[in-house]
């Protein structure tokens, strides 16, 4: 008989997501816990070692073929070889726990990183903390959403052979490349919120965007083969969990690395001056307008939501708490949150990321914003690319390409009847003006991109 840890020990669960909530609060907390060393140790360390023993645990059941255990019922039988009884814990549930360890544990060890050798004490303790912070917020998503509580519960019957095939080894190379393009994505968010204190982070900003355009790359190429592109998938989204997350990851760590990216880098060059009023005001403006327009064309296409007035009337409550939540978060820079080179657009900017993986906790209908984020996203660059250039109207043929490719391709998206091919379009936007600006950095603006 094996020793399920997380069913065996009731608490252990909801202690671990506390423990987690609690490293949400990392940016504040950890640093006030710097005198009470016994206290920060257990405050730093508690998650990863919680999530080690669920590793450990369902490793244990895996390899000594617990009949209770749900995987070892349903999956692998009693007379599983080892091929078997390894490929089952990279592959299942104990796949996702690994990966949680891995992404708490990296986290915890990011000052550590060649990208910050050399750097400051303070500068250390700012990106632990702040990776901390991302790394108890995601944790907390992936606790509510993989980690159902019927993995971790005996299994009602022990059945004569199992009746759930296995996944093959790719899964695990899945999701090796899901958990990195999650610790990267902490690295872009944390670095860019330290960049107008010190250039120590820079380094770190430039090589975590480079690492993330590549793994963005073959994650979307594996989504791409996937049932995610299919026209049934979106009436139930949440059917599949683990396809669901990997939406949610790869459409955020794409948004992190260009258009974050891109608007981190054009603040730094405007400066304090009206222009980043302006430039504010017509990102806030454009992204209303766009994600009305698309999330209520996408509500259509989905023929769940209704057609017509409801499919707007959709799209409108999506779009209006995520405005609220935008415009409240704008706040935060006047109690302190002010280390970017422009904290108010820096926080909208989160607070459309965020969105991404929250809402979906909030309502289904939140997966209609994805494609309208995603155009969005598209907008920004065009804006700073726009207002930094000076001349009215801005003639950099960069610009010009990139807001050709934004316009043609919003008509496309608006147009196009498949929820698939909205995302497909607003996708290839964000890539093609990001594209643009990577050229316009480079060749008008002459700012080293390494």
């Amino acid at each position: 008989m094996g020793f399920m840890l997380a069913s065996s020990v009731p608490w252990y669960l909801p202690v671990l997501f506390l423990s987690c909530l609690g490293w949400a609060f990392a940016f504040y907390v950890d640093g006030a816990l710097n005198h009470r060393r016994l206290l920060q140790r257990l405050y730093r360390w508690t998650p990863p070692i919680m999530v080690a023993g669920l590793v450990a645990s369902r490793a244990v059941d895996i390899l000594s073929l617990s009949s209770t255990n749900p995987e070892v019922a349903y999956v692998l039988g009693q007379n599983a070889s080892m091929a078997e009884q390894m490929r089952l814990l990279f592959t299942g549930q104990g796949a996702l726990e690994g990966a949680l360890w891995a992404f708490l544990s990296f986290a915890l060890f990011a000052p550590s990183l060649p990208s910050l050798r050399g750097c400051s004490p303070d500068t250390s303790d700012f990106v632990r903390s702040r990776m901390m912070t991302h790394a108890g917020v995601w944790a907390l998503l992936l606790l509510m959403v993989l980690f159902q509580q019927d993995m971790y519960a005996p299994a009602d019957i022990v059945l004569a052979s199992p009746t759930v095939e296995a996944v093959g080894w790719s899964s695990f190379l899945l999701v090796v490349l899901f958990t990195l393009l999650l610790m990267m994505s902490g690295e872009m968010l944390t670095a860019s919120a330290h960049m107008a204190s010190s250039g120590e982070t820079s380094l770190l900003f430039q090589r975590a965007i480079i690492k993330t355009l590549v793994a963005g790359a073959l994650a979307w190429a594996c989504l791409f083969q996937s049932d995610l592109f299919s026209a049934t998938w979106w009436d139930r989204p949440l059917r599949d969990e683990r396809l669901a997350m990997a939406l949610v990851i790869v459409t955020y760590a794409t948004w992190v690395a260009l258009a974050h990216a891109f608007s981190t880098v054009a603040e730094g060059l405007q400066g304090p001056s009206s222009s980043q009023a302006t430039s504010l005001g017509w990102c806030l403006g454009l992204a209303v307008f766009i994600s009305i327009a698309l999330s209520a064309s996408t509500a259509d296409a989905v023929h769940v939501y209704g057609n017509g007035v409801d499919a707007l009337i959709t799209g409108w409550r999506g779009v209006a708490l995520l405005m609220f939540f935008g415009a409240a978060a704008m706040i935060l820079p006047t109690v302190g949150f002010d280390a970017a080179h422009h904290p108010e657009a820096w926080w909208f900017r989160i607070t459309l990321m965020m969105f991404l993986p929250l809402g979906v906790l909030v309502s289904d209908a939140a997966w209609l914003l994805y494609p309208a984020l995603l155009m969005t996203g598209a907008a920004f660059p065009l804006v700073y690319m726009g207002l930094i250039d000076g001349q009215s109207p801005p003639t950099q043929p960069a610009f010009l390409f990139g807001l050709l490719c934004w316009v043609v391709c919003c008509f496309l998206a608006l147009t196009v009847d498949d929820t698939v091919h909205k995302l497909q379009v607003s996708l290839l936007a964000l890539v093609l003006v990001s594209a643009a600006g990577v050229v316009w950095l480079r060749r008008d603006q002459q700012v080293p991109v390494r």
